[in-house]
C-alpha cells in the first residue's frame, strides 16, 4: 500500500485508560460483531433467526453497509462502492433481490454507443477489444491457469497476448492495446499489480454467469438485512480499537472502543472488518498479538484499491441520448506528473440507468494518485481527457464524485482482495486458512473471522461476504451447543 496512506493518523492512535479500568467497566455481552457490512449484518441476521440474541455490532463508521454505499442526489443514484450482482439463480443475493422485486432488467448490447478512441482522439479496431475480451473469457475454462499456478495470473496475459492480438502486438496501437488490457484486468481484479496475483487463486473463482444490476440501489440489500436486527443492537461510530483475546482469567474476550471510552466483555467475536484494516492494524488491535501463522497468512493476501469516478450532465454531450461506452487507448505518455493517474483511466460508460452519468474506474499506485488530489483538480483532468479523446467539448458537469477507499481508515482498499505470489509461495493456497477460528491459551474458539476475503470460491463479491457473514454465525452456534 501506500506509504503516504498509511503513515496517516488513525483514529484508534490514541486510546486512553488501563487494562483493570476497561475490564471493570466493560458491558457484558455474549457475542460482538466488529463490522456492520454485509458479512457483519448476515451474522447477526443469522443468530437472531437461530434465537440468539445476546450480540452487538460495533460499527466504526457513522453508518452500516461497509464497502456498500449507494449515493443519492437529486435524481442522480450511484453506487460508490459494490455494483453489481455477479450473477443469476446460484448467486444468493440474486435470489434475494428477485423476492424484494429488486433486480433491473440489463440494457440489450444494440442500446449501447460504442466507442474506441485514442487519448488523442483517433478512431481504434473494436475488433481488438473482442479479442481481448475473448482471452479473459479463456481463463474462465478450467484448467487453462493450471501451469501458472506457481506464477501470476498477470503473466498468462503476457505469454498469450501477442497470438490474441495478431500482427502488429508490438507497435504503438499494440502496446496501447496491451496497456489497456493491463489496466482492465486490474480493475476486474481490483489488484495493484497483475503481475502479483496468484494465478492459483485466480483459478479458484467461480464464476456465476451475467452481472445484474439492484433497480432501486445495492442499499436496498442493507435495508433487508437490518430489517431483522433491533436497533439496539448496531452501534455506528463505535470503532474498536484493542481486543484482549486471551485472558488468563477467563475465556472472555475484552474490546476497547472509541479511544477506550467505552468497553465491552464478550463470549465471542466475530471479526468481519476488512482485511486492508486487518492488516494495518493488527499489531495495534490485537493483544496479545496474533499468532505467527495468522500474521503469516494475512501477509500473503493484499486488499486491492480500484476507485469510481463519476460525472454527469442534464443532457448527453456525445451526439447520441444512447448510453455512451468510450474505451481509451493510451498510445502516447506525455502528461505532465500530476495528471499521471489518468493513464489508469481505459474506458468511461453511462451508469445503469442513467444514460447521462459516466463512471470510471481506477486502480492501485494511479488511485492512490488520484485520491490525493483535490476533488475539483480530479475533476479538470477527467474533463480534460474526455474532452481529447471524443474530440468534442466537454461541458461543467452537474454531477460528480470519486471515491477514496485507500484514505479510508476502516477500509484501506476497496471490493477486491488476492493472493499475492508471495502468499502463494508461503503456502497461502485457500481462502479457508483465513477463516480457521483462533483459539486462546485454554484451547477455546473465541474469535471468528468472516468478510469476503475468507470465502475460496466467491472472493471480492458481496455474495461472498455474505455468505462468510452466515458460515461463521453457524459455525459459532455449533461452538456454542457442544459448550453448553
Amino acid at each position: 500500500m501506500n506509504d503516504g496512506i498509511l503513515a496517516a493518523a488513525h483514529p484508534c492512535d490514541i486510546v486512553k485508560g488501563s487494562y483493570e479500568t476497561w475490564k471493570s467497566s466493560a458491558e457484558e455481552v455474549g457475542v460482538v460483531i466488529v463490522g456492520g457490512g454485509v458479512a457483519g449484518l448476515t451474522a447477526a441476521k443469522t443468530l437472531i433467526e437461530n434465537d440468539y440474541t445476546n450480540l452487538l455490532i460495533l460499527e466504526a463508521d457513522n453508518r452500516i453497509g461497509g464497502r456498500v454505499r449507494t449515493i443519492r442526489e437529486g435524481s442522480v443514484l450511484v453506487e460508490e462502492g459494490a455494483e453489481w450482482i455477479h450473477g443469476g439463480s446460484r448467486n444468493p443475493l440474486f435470489k434475494i433481490a428477485k423476492s424484494l422485486k429488486a433486480v433491473a432488467r440489463n440494457r440489450p448490447n444494440s442500446s449501447w454507443d460504442w466507442r474506441v478512441r485514442t487519448n488523442q482522439g483517433d478512431p481504434g479496431n473494436a475488433g481488438k477489444f473482442n479479442r481481448l475480451e475473448n482471452l479473459i473469457e479463456k481463463t474462465e475454462k478450467n484448467g487453462i491457469l493450471r501451469p501458472y499456478y506457481d506464477d501470476s495470473y498477470g503473466q498468462f496475459f503476457v505469454d498469450r497476448y501477442p497470438r490474441a492480438y495478431g500482427n502488429g502486438w508490438n507497435n504503438t496501437l499494440g502496446r496501447a492495446w496491451f496497456h489497456f488490457l493491463e489496466k482492465l484486468v486490474n480493475s476486474d481484479e481490483g489488484s495493484y499489480d497483475w503481475l502479483d496475483i496468484s494465478a492459483r487463486d485466480a483459478d479458484k473463482y467461480v464464476d456465476y454467469g451475467t452481472d445484474r444490476n439492484w433497480k432501486n440501489g445495492y442499499d436496498t440489500l442493507i435495508d433487508y438485512l437490518e430489517d431483522s436486527i433491533p436497533n439496539n443492537v448496531i452501534r455506528k461510530s463505535t470503532p474498536v480499537c484493542k481486543i484482549f483475546w486471551d485472558s488468563l482469567e477467563n475465556d472472555k474476550v475484552l474490546l476497547v472502543t472509541n479511544g477506550g471510552n467505552y468497553s465491552y466483555m464478550a463470549n465471542f467475536v466475530i471479526f468481519t472488518a476488512s482485511v486492508g484494516h486487518l492488516k494495518e492494524r493488527h499489531n495495534q488491535l490485537f493483544q496479545p498479538s496474533l499468532p505467527s501463522s495468522v500474521i503469516k497468512n494475512l501477509n500473503g493476501i493484499e486488499l486491492g484499491l480500484a476507485d469510481k469516478i463519476q460525472i454527469g450532465w442534464s443532457e448527453p454531450w456525445w451526439g447520441t441520448q444512447n448510453p455512451l461506452d468510450l474505451l481509451i487507448l493510451w498510445s502516447e505518455f506525455k502528461l505532465p506528473k500530476d495528471m499521471e493517474w489518468l493513464y489508469g483511466v481505459v474506458e468511461a460508460f453511462s451508469i445503469h440507468q442513467q444514460t447521462n452519468v459516466l463512471q470510471m474506474f481506477v486502480t492501485g499506485s494511479d488511485a492512490t494518485q488520484m485520491e490525493e488530489l483535490p476533488q475539483e483538480t480530479v475533476k479538470q483532468h477527467v474533463r480534460q481527457l474526455l474532452s481529447e479523446a471524443t474530440g468534442l467539448q466537454v461541458p461543467e458537469p452537474s454531477f460528480f464524485r470519486r471515491s477514496q477507499w485507500g484514505l479510508n481508515p476502516w477500509t484501506r482498499g476497496s471490493f477486491s482482495s488476492y493472493i499475492t505470489l508471495a502468499g502463494n509461495e508461503g503456502g497461502l493456497r485457500r481462502r479457508k486458512q483465513l477463516a480457521v477460528p483462533l483459539k486462546n491459551s485454554k484451547g477455546s474458539k473465541v474469535l471468528l473471522w468472516a468478510g469476503e476475503h475468507t470465502h475460496n470460491t466467491r472472493y471480492s463479491t458481496v455474495d461472498g461476504a455474505l455468505s462468510s457473514g452466515k458460515r461463521e454465525a453457524k459455525k459459532l452456534l455449533r461452538i456454542m451447543k457442544r459448550k453448553m
